[in-house]
């Protein structure tokens, strides 16, 4: 094929591709431009996850009326000069990309005016198409507005997740920025619905609680200065990690700046979480907002069209740096605010009152031992194929061991139960009368913006499966019943369990299943969980009864079995 030079529009585009990956490419390249020009007030407004339109306004320096046309035109920046500068960066932007870029895949219109000149001025880009500046009426600042995002890009909004799930992509980085900026006041509306608002005061803990919601209130735990003997030279950490009590599934709790720029570095995360060595659970991860500064000449910002990453003149001291910073702050926590590891010896005798589920305890009955159950029958099965089980006990804590009709059965407790939930809340939505259990008294539920998000994208569903729930303040929610079948936990505790995981995007076939598995999951008993000789046999039964018993909602297998088979070979019988 012959050599041919683009043109300028599919270079537009392709030029696009590398800076504006989804609509939170977007806010953040413009929320950077903001904090570049001195913004005491940004304020940002998003419609349909992003794509049908995002504004974003600030109070800052704004852009003269001659320099506006050329801002909207590609690599044309205020902030290098040269090359050379980029040693000296002190800004978040530099490449002149980012206008050009958002304007070549959306309905663009940017108003400024600088605070010492009377009128301001707008300039439109339709898709990569510049209009001639005009007047307009602005205050002091500039506001910018894309609307219609890859309107022109099909194949790009193709691959774009829900609007949910992209709303909750701009919450975090919103919310990121907000925490680390706590002098400005930053507001976020979703949907003209306010997520959160900062004051702008200054306070770094008040901003988190603003930005991050209530659950972080006395968790966060200050990163200070190090003595000289264990600190880093040239690095400076500022910010807070959460503490251990506070954790999430994933790692994007974890915020992390570097002279102001928000940045993704594997190395410095597990730096981080290394300071949490045994202090939380395999598979929970931190929260934390660190904010490190160094000399820029040691920071390389230029690897990254969207600026995300950086490189180190030395990262393993800047890693260090955090470690320690983080293991310090750790160590000044109340001993409350610490896990407590223990070790309790087996039960001499069932207690008479236990605060276990009380969807899987049996009505009362006289005590039995293993020698008391019946052999099962190997006759006999269950519709299901499971078939009778005797129960032997329990290992620790998180396994039952039964025996059937050909070997031993090792069963999960927390993925049987989860298939019990699950099925027991799908009667419920089949029958809605008796698969919600109203609450004496309403529960009031501080959310955090992903958790208030979650519950959004999810409010039929959620009372669908059995959760009757109502906003109640600007940033929580009231529940006045919960699914039938949920009995016997903190209720609190248990839907932000939901709407994390549904914030995440959630397993199921269709939204409501996802609803459904994820309430089931996350009301079942759990791994650790000592239960009754009558409590696991109630739960094997009710397994045993299920339609589907071999696996969780999830798709986790609830049961193991070894055959007798299996087992006189474990033990070189045959």
């Amino acid at each position: 094929m012959p050599v041919r030079l683009l043109n300028d529009d599919t270079i537009g585009k392709i030029a696009a591709g590398e800076t504006v990956e989804r609509p939170v490419s977007v806010v953040k390249e413009l929320l950077e431009n903001a904090l570049d020009a001195g913004a005491a007030r940004i304020r940002i407004a998003i419609r349909d996850g992003g794509t049908g339109a995002i504004e974003v306004a600030d109070d800052g320096g704004g852009i003269l009326p001659d320099d506006l046309p050329l801002a909207v035109r590609r690599h044309a920046t205020s902030k290098i000069a040269a090359f050379g500068d980029l040693d000296v960066l002190a800004s978040l932007g530099f490449r002149g990309e980012a206008l050009p870029s958002i304007g070549a895949v959306s309905d663009l219109t940017v108003r400024s005016r600088p605070p010492e000149v009377a009128h301001g001025t707008m300039v439109r880009v339709a898709f990569g198409v510049a209009g001639a500046p005009e007047p307009a009426a602005v205050a002091a600042g500039t506001v910018v507005v894309a609307r219609d995002l890859f309107a022109n890009v099909p194949a790009r909004r193709k691959f774009l997740r829900q609007p949910g799930t992209e709303t909750g992509y701009i919450t975090r980085a919103v919310a990121a920025y907000a925490a680390a900026y706590p002098a400005v006041a930053i507001e976020l509306l979703i949907d003209d619905r306010r997520a959160f608002a900062t004051t702008g005061s200054g306070d770094p803990l008040a901003a988190a609680l603003e930005a991050l919601g209530t659950e972080i209130a006395n968790a966060a735990l200050p990163l200070e200065p190090l003595e000289a003997s264990a600190a880093a030279p040239g690095v400076a950490v500022e910010g807070w990690v959460g503490a251990p009590s506070v954790t999430r599934s994933h790692r994007q709790g974890i915020a992390l700046f570097v002279n102001g720029r928000w940045i993704q570095n594997r190395a410095l995360g597990f730096a981080l979480e290394e300071a949490y060595h045994s202090l939380l659970m395999v598979g929970r991860h931190p929260v934390a907002m660190a904010h490190l500064r160094l000399d820029p000449a040691l920071v390389d910002v230029n690897v990254h069209p969207t600026k995300a990453e950086v490189k180190f003149a030395d990262e393993r001291a800047v890693c260090r740096a955090l470690s320690r910073a983080a293991h310090a702050a750790l160590s000044r926590a109340p001993h409350a605010e610490l896990p407590e590891i223990r070790f309790d010896p087996p039960p001499v005798a069932e207690p008479a009152q236990r605060a276990l589920p009380a969807a899987i305890i049996p009505p009362r009955q006289p005590p039995l031992t293993p020698d008391a159950e019946p052999d099962p029958d190997p006759t006999r099965a269950h519709p299901s194929g499971v078939p009778v089980l005797r129960v032997l006990g329990q290992v620790g804590s998180s396994f039952i061991i039964a025996e059937g009709p050909d070997g031993m059965y090792l069963i999960d407790q927390h993925a049987a139960h989860e298939r019990v939930m699950y099925e027991k809340i799908l009667a419920g939505m089949r029958n809605r009368a008796a698969g919600q259990q109203p609450l004496l008294d309403p529960l009031v539920l501080e959310l955090t913006p992903d958790e208030l998000t979650a519950y959004e994208k999810s409010t039929a569903e959620l009372a669908e499966v059995g959760w009757d729930l109502e906003r109640f303040a600007p940033g929580a929610v009231l529940i006045r019943a919960a699914p039938a079948a949920v009995r016997g936990v903190d209720l609190g505790e248990r839907l932000r369990l939901v709407l994390h995981e549904l914030a995440e995007g959630g397993t199921g076939e269709s939204w409501l299943d996802a609803v459904a598995i994820s309430t089931a999951c996350h009301t079942a008993i759990r791994a650790g969980q000592t239960l009754s000789l009558a409590e696991m046999r109630e739960l094997v039964a009710e397994l045993e009864r299920s339609q589907q018993p071999r696996a969780c909602g999830h798709g986790r297998p609830t049961m193991l079995h070894m055959s007798r088979t299996d087992l006189e070979k474990q033990f070189q019988r045959r």
